[in-house]
């Protein structure tokens, strides 16, 4: 997503001819060997027609639906769609507005399609940090402060944006009425880490690689899922765990039914906030977290802190804490650029297999003697 710290980030139309194949809300996928599930969008297939449809793309939505058709370049328009929102695919030019798009199409070889980048510091990949330096891709902006001319001069095949709530798409109605043609992405609220990685799948189409994204798909869900079930087997103790850090003396602390609660669970862990269950995170007082955070015997993703002491200098209450104490605090900052990217941000979204894994060898270090966590450091 665009941005980590110590905050918590926070009209359909049915064609009539031809063979239907839908992927349907909350349905389980087949992806070969494997199967994972989303509930962000659906996928239904027409002759040579993917029409995507994105399901309450920002928060706080019940009934939002946008359509989106996917079309071969040198298919003809159909007069059904002249009035519809249409996306020629393979897609050859593509602004995103979110690191987790980047990490999308590297992980479909599609980067080369990228000419365009809201808020390139926040960019990990090596490779488009490159061409972002050499300036070979610009920084467009972001939302009110988006640099609208710039992303016209792109002339680029469509703009992926990704939105907290409705004024999202008012920021940018404008350049949706100057040509650029916008898609909404919802993979940040998908409440499991499988789902967020399914979102290959509308990448795969946009891309013209669906076989390599269902591939992704299938390896990583089954990597995943055996390890979650090998863990439950396993684990005889389940160590409690606090996650997050405060801003400003709030603590946004994730519900239950969110896709970090979910990793703590498959991940042999005991979440201290099992019991809140809502659609976005909730603002506690520091002193309501702190009470039930004397519990905790691993602290996991404490904002932006890189030591120990720069928790104890946000606030000195922390140092309180027997799980500061203990030293049994981690962050998810091991692979970070000078620019700020992090990584886990970027990447994490199509290998939470690797998170999973780096998570649980930090709740139960005993089951994987030698094992090197990829995304997360332990402060000292």
């Amino acid at each position: 997503m665009r941005a980590s710290g110590l905050t918590v980030f926070i009209a359909f139309f049915i064609l009539s001819c031809g063979n239907r194949n839908t992927v349907g809300v909350g349905q389980k996928v087949d992806t070969g060997e494997s199967s994972v599930t989303a509930c962000r969008f659906t996928i239904e297939t027409t002759g040579d027609i993917n029409t995507v449809r994105i399901l309450n793309p920002w928060q706080d939505t019940e009934s939002t639906e946008l359509v989106y058709y996917l079309l071969p370049r040198k298919m003809m328009l159909p007069d059904s769609l002249r009035e519809r929102t249409v996306i020629r695919v393979p897609v050859e030019r593509v602004v995103c507005m979110s690191t987790t798009h980047l990490a999308m199409l590297g992980a479909l070889d599609a980067t080369g399609t990228v000419v365009g980048i809201s808020g390139t510091d926040l960019v990990y990949d090596p490779e488009i940090r490159s061409l972002i330096d050499s300036g070979v891709i610009p920084d467009v902006g972001y939302e009110n402060n988006l640099d609208k001319e710039l992303i016209v001069s792109l002339n680029p095949d469509l703009l992926i944006a990704y939105g907290v709530s409705p004024a999202s798409a008012e920021y940018l109605r404008k350049l949706s009425e100057m040509g650029v043609t916008v898609m909404f992405d919802a993979d940040y609220l998908e409440e499991h880490p499988l789902a967020r990685c399914e979102w290959l799948k509308v990448f795969g189409l946009l891309t013209g690689k669906m076989e390599i994204a269902d591939s992704i798909i299938g390896a990583v869900s089954r990597s995943y899922t055996e390890l979650a079930d090998s863990l439950k087997r396993m684990v005889t103790g389940r160590p409690r765990v606090l996650l997050g850090a405060p801003w400003e003396d709030v603590w946004y602390v994730p519900p239950s039914n969110s896709f970090a609660a979910r990793l703590i669970e498959d991940a042999g862990g005991s979440y201290l906030f099992a019991d809140l269950v809502t659609p976005n995170a909730v603002p506690f007082s520091m002193e309501s977290v702190f009470s039930r955070a004397t519990e905790a015997g691993v602290w996991l993703n404490p904002g932006s802190a890189i030591s120990l002491g720069d928790i104890r200098q946000a606030d000195y209450r922390l140092a309180q804490l027997p799980v500061f104490e203990s030293g049994r605090v981690w962050n998810n900052n091991a692979r970070v650029q000078r620019s700020g990217g992090n990584d886990y941000w970027e990447s994490g979204v199509v290998h939470p297999d690797i998170i999973l894994r780096d998570m649980a060898s930090l709740l139960h270090p005993e089951l994987f003697p030698g094992y090197s966590p990829v995304y997360y450091r332990i402060l000292q």
